[in-house]
């Protein structure tokens, strides 16, 4: 199982004072990723099930979106969140398929949604990484990535 530093994750970014503002967190991360080449190589093949997905920046900002997809969250799982987000292609990769080709009820057809789970540790700490896929015709593109520990 891969394993992260949270606090060397975080030290990439400058977050201080931002993390009740998720624009503002949206914005610095993607300057990180864009200034670290992250979108160059966009697309990851899931091993299990073969599938091509792309990670853009539109993914990025779903992730780090408002209400419960970051806004809403406790600081301690906004941390670990971004801290997972350089992780995200290896994740994707190595994820187990959850379920595949679930209608989308929000907003009518065009697309479904796939759901995956990785595996991680942060800073000793086993996670689970709860994964969505949006699947077009055209393509697979990460949408959201959503962090739950592992009960014993």
């Amino acid at each position: 199982m891969e394993s992260v530093c949270k606090k060397d994750e975080l030290l990439r970014y400058n977050l201080e004072g931002k993390w009740n503002d998720y624009i503002g967190v949206q914005k610095e991360v993607l300057k990180v990723l864009r200034k670290e080449n992250f979108f160059t190589d966009d697309k990851v093949i899931n091993q299990q099930t073969g599938m091509v997905i792309k990670i853009n920046a539109k993914g990025i900002k779903e992730t780090i979106g408002p209400g419960k997809r970051f806004q809403a969250l406790p600081k301690s799982l906004k941390e670990e969140k971004i801290a997972t987000i350089r992780h995200l292609k290896r994740l994707i990769e190595n994820a187990e398929l959850v379920s595949d080709n679930v209608p989308n009820s929000h907003y009518g057809n065009g697309y479904t949604f796939a759901y995956l789970k990785a595996y991680i540790k942060i800073d000793n700490k086993s996670v689970i990484i709860r994964i969505t896929i949006k699947k077009k015709i055209a393509v697979n593109w990460f949408w959201i990535h959503n962090i739950d520990e592992i009960k014993c």
